[in-house]
């Protein structure tokens, strides 16, 4: 399989096509010399010691500078047609391969000088110096010179061409890999959360409707208790109905997460499918009950696993080990491919790894002796015990409807404790070191003393309290207001219960949180503003010719600075292949074969600041 770092290396087929060539026309000057050695007057070692080093040195120089190379190549292939035309009149065409080569390896920026170099000067100095009628010949000669540059020049084009288009298919291929596996993990997320809220929702609605009707049983004549029980039992069977629904639907919707191994296999066969390369999945112990919490963010972690051994170190078999143990759930991902001692964290990685953390996991990397990377991801087996105390929130609105609703809310939560309800901010001032309230709901608009003004109070008296504002209006200065004045949540009061319970149970826990609404409010400024920021970079003229997008041209200006790949990747936090990757777009965009000829561009025509 072709990855973005073959792409990159420099003996790919067409170097290799170019050095059998270059390589063919030395052996026939080699058995010319071997053969006819009795016309030279020196000895036969010398001279195809001295054509050695004419094939070998330029190949050194390629190492370090395309410039200096073909240096090399004309200087040292030139004097040896130079010397071997002067005493073998039969070989005056044999620069013609020379000049084929100096033109493939040419650039935008050295032909000025190759070309001129190879067409006219070493063939003039070859035929003066044997003396042979360069004059009689010399357009022939120019011709034929002429169109073998121009073929190795073409050449080269239809090898940046082909280099170009293998660059960008495997690049779709790698973005459709992702699309198709966002897209379904984020169907499974969004279907989970709308049974679990419409569950959640139609049981606390259709349970209040039975309790309210349970109520008004004392207060009914004989004559209408069979009706109303007829009415609780046509509604209990309605509740038990949706909920199964409910049930029946999100299992349906998450059958590729029922169990980890079945998850794992329809992963594995997906992505042996589009990529060819072989994983073995091998599971050790008895698969145990988890819940979905914990068995997406291990799923995640394996097509993440999987998608890096392929794309950064060119595996061609990976192995798979799932693990239940008692105390833990394992799951450990090795490759064969290109193992790196100094292993840093990208974005997927990093992402990983704080998934996992956030379950009181973690993720580890291990370069193998054998070449490869291991990737161990653990999760506890048990959940955090819940703690001993209850959540105490103390409610703060100015609307008694409001606030009676969300404690019914909230008091049939478990972990949940309504220890107090305030009409105004001061009356929550007052009762604050009475409750003692881990969370506090806090409406902004109040009379006497209105949200944010409580909010700065809280701040200066109880720094460490998790204070949530609640709103009816999306205003996105409002809620930049009480975030940047200590608030740890957002929300709107049209949220439904699951969430705002969710809500509170985050941010006791440490978070900051707001609403999507909100933030999707908060998301479109930002866009106007950063739309503003590109129209005055556009006015500035830091638009690129070559279409590099920012990232690029960063990693370009470090390139000039001299810093390595490892420095770069260090320096913007990505990983060394995601870095080697851009290099090699950058290479591509700017029409050139090396690092070198790279920053010399980019000084040149000031691609950089």
């Amino acid at each position: 399989m072709f990855t973005l770092l073959t792409f990159a290396n420099r003996w790919a087929w067409f170097d290799w096509t170019i050095f059998t060539i270059r390589f063919m026309w030395w052996i026939t000057i080699v058995i010319g010399l071997v053969q006819y050695h009795d016309r030279l007057p020196y000895p036969v070692m010398a001279v195809l010691f001295v054509s050695v080093l004419a094939f070998v040195i330029p190949y050194w120089f390629y190492r370090y500078s395309t410039s200096a190379y073909l240096i090399a190549e004309i200087a040292l292939s030139g004097s040896l047609y130079i010397a071997v035309n002067y005493y073998f009149e039969a070989t005056q065409w044999q620069f013609v391969i020379i000049t084929f080569v100096v033109g493939f390896h040419s650039t935008e920026r050295t032909y000025r000088w190759t070309g001129p170099a190879t067409i006219l000067l070493v063939p003039f100095l070859a035929w003066n110096t044997a003396r042979l009628d360069f004059d009689g010949i010399a357009f022939q000669a120019i011709l034929y010179h002429l169109g073998m540059y121009g073929c190795g020049f073409g050449f080269q084009l239809l090898v940046r061409t082909q280099k170009q288009s293998l660059i960008i298919k495997e690049q779709n291929q790698i973005l459709e890999q992702y699309a198709s596996r966002v897209e379904q993990i984020t169907l499974l997320e969004e279907r989970d959360k709308i049974s679990r809220e419409l569950h959640d929702t139609i049981g606390h609605t259709m349970t209040s409707l039975i309790m309210g009707m349970e109520t008004l049983r004392p207060h009914l004549p004989d004559t209408q208790v069979n009706r109303l029980d007829t009415l609780l039992h046509m509604a209990r069977r309605g509740l038990n109905e949706t909920r199964g629904i409910v049930h029946n639907w999100a299992q349906t919707t998450g059958e590729s997460l029922t169990t980890l191994e079945s998850s794992f296999r329809e992963l594995i066969e997906q992505f042996q499918q589009s990529t060819g390369v072989i994983v073995k999945l091998r599971i050790y112990g008895k698969e145990y009950e988890l819940s979905r919490s914990r068995k997406l963010p291990l799923y995640r972690c394996l097509q993440e696993g999987l998608t890096n051994a392929v794309r950064h170190g060119g595996a061609s078999l990976i192995q798979v080990g799932l693990y239940f143990e008692e105390a833990q759930i394992r799951m450990q991902v090795e490759d064969n491919g290109n193992g790196n001692k100094d292993i840093e964290f990208g974005f997927g990685l990093q992402s990983m790894k704080e998934r996992l953390e956030a379950l009181d996991g973690h993720l580890s990397l291990h370069c193998l002796d054998e070449g490869g990377v291991a990737v161990i991801c653990c999760l506890p087996h048990q959940a955090v015990p819940p703690q001993a105390a209850s959540i105490r929130v103390l409610l703060v609105d100015d609307q008694p409807i409001i606030r009676e609703s969300l404690q019914l809310i909230l008091q049939q939560q478990q972990d949940m404790q309504v220890v107090g309800l305030a009409g105004n901010g001061q009356e929550a001032l007052d009762m604050i070191p009475d409750v003692k309230p881990d969370v506090v709901l806090l409406d902004v608009r109040m009379p006497v003393l209105d949200g944010p003004g409580a909010l700065r109070a809280i701040r200066e008296r109880w720094p460490a309290l998790r204070v949530i504002m609640v709103t009816t209006i999306e205003e996105a200065s409002q809620a930049t207001d009480t975030l940047k004045n200590g608030a740890n949540g957002y929300l709107l009061k049209s949220v439904s219960p699951i969430e705002l319970v969710e809500a509170i149970r985050v941010v006791h826990q440490g978070e900051t949180l707001i609403t999507q609404s909100i933030a999707d409010v908060l998301f479109k400024e930002m866009k106007v503003q950063q739309e503003e920021l590109d129209g005055l970079r556009k006015l500035q003229g830091r638009v690129c010719p070559y279409g590099l997008t920012e990232r690029e041209r960063g990693i370009l200006a470090s390139l000039v600075k001299g810093l390595r790949i490892k420095a770069i990747a260090e320096k913007i936090f990505l990983s060394e292949g995601t870095v080697r990757n851009c290099t090699t777009m950058i290479y591509a965009k700017l029409g050139v074969n090396n690092r070198e000829d790279a920053v010399r561009k980019a000084q040149e025509e000031g691609l950089v600041v």
